[in-house]
């Protein structure tokens, strides 16, 4: 949450790095993360900033009271570049999406940390949704990259495209006030629905570019309407059914998938667009293989 300030005095708390220090406020009688470039150089702890003299033009304020115990504990455990490299990262997306669910200030630098520890000692995490991750939250990713190039910057460490991945996800569930576990859970399912394609049509979807990406964001925004009970009509149904049999025979499978795995009810409109969807892979495969073989 980004606030325009007035004159207010600060008290410096411990600083993280160069760029951010813990500090208390003095007129609201709370603890706030001060993210600003060159504001920790030189400081001290107790010391007085003013945040009207400096000309730092923004704070960043940290989170709740039910938060701010288990996040004063991490500042106490981690290395405070870890968490000071951190809260950059958070600022820099909520420069860029607005304010974000304040747990993102625990459940990211808590991952980070972790991450670094992995990769120190060589282990390296895999991350089985990166090709959902990169087509569904290409913002929240493209976050991640100028996160990694932060991390490599102030702490010498490069991560992979895998940790880019998995941090947004967290930028993405801080989005949505949802834990990681939540989006993790749909971006699976996503996953799981593709593969279903993928088999009964014996093709390699992650391998057509902006096919894939269309019907990836189309299966989000259609189980987002499920969820909200918002059905759609579709005018085109009882052509569909005849025309692209096959295809939405397949989209039937998707349907049952997705009723079982989110207890929700799939309608055959729904079901009638994912079936032209799937139509459209049938095609880019008959074009790919017609090519294939001239």
């Amino acid at each position: 949450m980004v606030i325009k300030l007035s004159e207010q005095e600060y008290i410096v708390n411990k600083v993280l790095n160069n760029n951010v220090i813990l500090a208390f406020d003095k007129i609201k009688k709370d603890e706030v993360v001060l993210v600003e470039k060159g504001i920790g150089f030189g400081k001290k702890k107790g010391q007085v900033i003013d945040l009207s003299k400096t000309g730092i033009k923004k704070i960043f304020l940290s989170f709740d009271e039910s938060a701010k115990r288990e996040y004063y504990e991490l500042v106490n455990k981690l290395d405070g570049e870890v968490i000071g490299v951190s809260e950059e990262i958070i600022a820099i997306a909520e420069e860029k999406f607005g304010s974000l669910n304040a747990h993102i200030h625990i459940a990211l630098t808590d991952h980070i940390s972790f991450c670094i520890e992995r990769l120190k000692s060589g282990f390296e995490i895999g991350n089985p949704f990166i090709y959902e991750i990169k087509a569904l939250y290409a913002d929240e990713f493209r976050i991640g990259e100028k996160a990694a190039a932060l991390i490599k910057d102030r702490l010498g460490v490069e991560i992979p495209e895998s940790e880019i991945g998995f941090i947004a996800l967290h930028i993405h569930a801080a989005r949505q006030n949802k834990k990681v576990g939540e989006t993790i859970k749909d971006t699976k399912l996503l996953m799981d629905l593709v593969n279903i394609i993928e088999k009964e049509l014996s093709v390699n979807i992650h391998d057509t570019g902006l096919t894939y990406s269309r019907l990836i964001n189309h299966l989000r925004a259609s189980i987002s309407r499920m969820e909200e009970r918002k059905y759609i009509k579709n005018p085109l149904l009882d052509t569909i059914k005849e025309q692209f049999n096959e295809s939405y025979k397949i989209a039937l499978k998707l349907g049952e998938y997705i009723e079982k795995t989110k207890k929700i009810y799939v309608s055959d409109d729904e079901l009638g667009y994912l079936a032209l969807h799937i139509e459209r892979i049938k095609e880019v495969k008959k074009c790919v293989t017609e090519s294939n073989q001239a």
